[in-house]
């Protein structure tokens, strides 16, 4: 009996995050829309980017940043803050400097991304601060539209849409953007719903008065939005607010990519639990649990149910044994995605998605495993995480 109670608390969960949670925000987000109302003034737009040896892509990005002018946003700056860089990252942006005047470089000691980032709020003039990365190209008119969703006092921070450069360049890149195609689609479905707190760290505008220092160890991205949910200010997801980044360039640097996020994701909702209690902010605290938590623990969850699925199979369950099959197709079709990739072939969409989904959780299991040891990923350049060992 205790085993068939645990069996289907597990899969009632996995099917409550995957299908359940997205069925109630939409209904949420048609029968009690959170609609913005951009009543103010137009903001002025501080662009804030924390960078470590990126001397290969800064010039390029800067005039990128710049290029947002054409769309008429009020952009008052952009703030590169060196975080201890030994390249020529810092005598580059000087120059450039020299002939553009809102071009300003903050030079700082080796200290993380989360304090370099905490340097450039605390140096920002503009009403709106957008954090963004070095690799990270804007579309036309994406500053304008953040800066245009904040316009509503409501809206404490607004995040974009961030799509993949040449996206179907690799089998692992293809599953990354099919990772992403989903998270934009909850995450739009949050929004409208009045219920998100997940943003993309490299397309994030945040109110300056809104503004709340974050513990180094943590992650702007992960906390920043949940002290503007738990403040009773809205984050909005805009979709018309478009940028690019690199796509991942392989099955190492998703897992890493993944796991590390989860990690600080983990840790951060995780704090804030109680701040964002059901009884004082009940939206918010649905999508912590639902969107966030309760996913990142979908690799336990699964194999809670196997365990379950075989003691209750043993028994002579015939629901057993469906749920113990199906856990065995997925990681059968997993590995076969995973063969056929490695063999230089792109796997049939059935396959691709089984070993993006088998990735990602392995990602997941990985974060918490750091959480539950006391790990911390201090490094937050790209090219620190993608380092072996």
């Amino acid at each position: 009996m205790l085993s068939a109670i645990i069996l289907w608390a597990a899969v009632g969960l996995l099917v409550w995050v995957y299908l359940g949670y997205p069925i109630v925000v939409a209904l949420l987000a048609r029968l009690a829309p959170w609609r913005p109302q951009p009543t103010g003034p137009q903001l002025t737009v501080s662009v804030a980017i924390a960078v470590h040896d990126e001397a290969g892509a800064i010039a390029e990005r800067i005039a990128d940043v710049f290029a947002q002018d054409a769309s008429g946003v009020r952009l008052v700056e952009v703030l590169i803050g060196s975080d201890g860089s030994t390249d020529a990252t810092e005598q580059i942006v000087a120059e450039l400097g020299v002939q553009e005047p809102r071009l300003r470089l903050l030079s700082l000691p080796r200290g993380g991304q989360t304090t370099t980032q905490d340097a450039l709020f605390a140096a920002a003039t503009g009403e709106v601060v957008v954090l963004t990365d070095a690799e990270t190209r804007f579309r036309p008119g994406c500053l304008a539209a953040l800066a245009e969703a904040l316009r509503d006092p409501r809206v404490g921070c607004a995040t974009g849409r961030l799509e993949w450069r040449d996206e179907r360049a690799t089998a692992t890149s293809s599953n990354e953007g099919l990772y992403w195609r989903y998270e934009r689609r909850v995450r739009e479905l949050e929004s409208r719903a009045g219920c998100l707190t997940a943003v993309t760290g490299a397309l994030l505008a945040v109110r300056r008065s809104s503004f709340s220092p974050v513990p180094a160890t943590a992650s702007m991205d992960h906390l920043l939005p949940l002290y503007v949910r738990e403040a009773g200010d809205a984050v909005l997801y805009v979709p018309s607010a478009v940028a690019t980044d690199r796509p991942i360039s392989g099955l190492r640097e998703q897992f890493r990519n993944r796991s590390r996020t989860a990690s600080r994701g983990i840790r951060a909702n995780l704090s804030m639990v109680l701040r964002l209690a059901p009884w004082r902010r009940p939206r918010a605290a649905l999508a912590i649990w639902s969107h966030k938590l309760l996913r990142w623990a979908t690799p336990w969850l699964v194999l809670v149910a196997l365990a379950a699925g075989l003691v209750e199979m043993s028994r002579g369950s015939w629901p057993a044994a469906v749920v113990v099959g199906l856990i065995a197709v997925a990681a059968l079709a997993a590995g076969l995605g995973q063969l056929l990739a490695s063999s230089g072939r792109r796997p049939p969409r059935l396959f691709a998605f089984a070993r993006a989904f088998a990735i990602v959780n392995l990602a997941f299991a990985r974060g918490w495993v750091d959480v539950l040891t006391g790990r911390r990923i201090e490094a937050w350049h790209r090219v620190e995480w993608e380092q072996p060992g």
